[in-house]
């Protein structure tokens, strides 16, 4: 047995597997894998499904509280579901298979996202993101990232814009993003300190904290009031279901709200709360099963 990994246990409906499975890859965990019950096997997928969850060992204890308070927050669509760890774990070579998770990443026209131990290439004309995989939401590789990045690309209110709030900002890639593609000042915050101390280590990797401010704090609380020209958030449909309202209040006339962390299924929903919070959808993007909304307020 070796002392350097644990693993996690989560018994889930079949519906959520690529959505933790997303989730614990983004936050650091080099592999998961996934064991279909007996009764379903070979009969399609089954209701159920066990998942086996690897970190490393010292960041085990961490992942049990975040995991269990994310599937908390996703609600009773999420019940049933047990969680069962950390656990010491057998002798994995995750450690040397972790880079292959995380290679260069490119993001729609201009942006690249790069992890450290990658080097630039000779002529790269694309706008990078260096950014350590870790603890914290947001590597690129989930589809509501890229949906929002993407977006960024095509927003012409981008350039120069200084007043842009990222709401549950993880890692800061969106933030690092926004910044590349022209806004001038990024407020990014999040309440877990886990993501905070992430965000701030990727801002500073970046060379961007003069121009991106990391802060702890839980929406619609803030060390600024607003209102903003551009907010993003990657979140999910509890946390829009709680906030939309105060979302569009702080949302400046004009401004846009990138809207992500939803499943297609959530669409006309999270459509109906837009409209609550007095905004427009202006847009709806999809990928693998999830959405994006492109909101304004008038």
């Amino acid at each position: 047995m070796s002392r350097d990994w644990a693993r996690l246990r989560l018994t889930v409906s079949n519906s959520f597997v690529d959505w933790v499975c997303a989730e614990v890859v983004e936050w650091g965990s080099p592999g998961v894998e996934v064991h279909e019950s007996e009764e379903g096997r070979g009969k399609g997928r089954s209701e159920q499904v066990t998942l086996d969850i690897y970190f490393p060992e010292k960041k085990a204890a961490d992942a049990h509280r975040r995991l269990g308070d994310f599937l908390e927050r996703l609600g009773p669509q999420a019940v049933p579901y047990s969680l069962d760890g950390p656990q010491q774990a057998p002798q994995l070579d995750w450690a040397e298979r972790w880079q292959y998770h995380f290679p260069p990443i490119p993001i729609g026209e201009r942006l690249l996202i790069l992890p450290p131990w990658e080097q630039i290439k000779p002529g790269q004309e694309r706008r990078v993101i260096y950014l350590q995989p870790g603890m914290a939401f947001g590597t690129g590789h989930h589809p509501t990232t890229a949906l929002i990045l993407e977006s960024l690309e095509a927003l012409q209110e981008l350039e120069g814009l200084d007043t842009v709030l990222d709401v549950g900002c993880g890692s800061a890639i969106l933030a690092i993003g926004a910044v590349r593609l022209g806004a001038r000042r990024v407020l990014a915050v999040d309440y877990d300190k886990d993501a905070v101390q992430a965000s701030k280590s990727n801002v500073d990797r970046n060379q961007l904290s003069d121009r991106i401010m990391v802060a702890q704090a839980r929406f619609p609380s803030l060390p600024a009031s607003g209102p903003f020209k551009l907010i993003l958030a990657n979140l999910y449909f509890t946390f829009f279901e709680e906030n939309i309202e105060e979302l569009g209040t702080v949302t400046a006339p004009g401004g846009v709200a990138l809207i992500s962390g939803l499943r297609e299924e959530e669409m006309e929903a999270a459509a109906s709360l837009v409209h609550r919070a007095g905004m427009e959808t202006r847009a709806c993007n999809s990928r693998g099963g999830w959405i994006m909304l492109e909101a304004v307020r008038p």
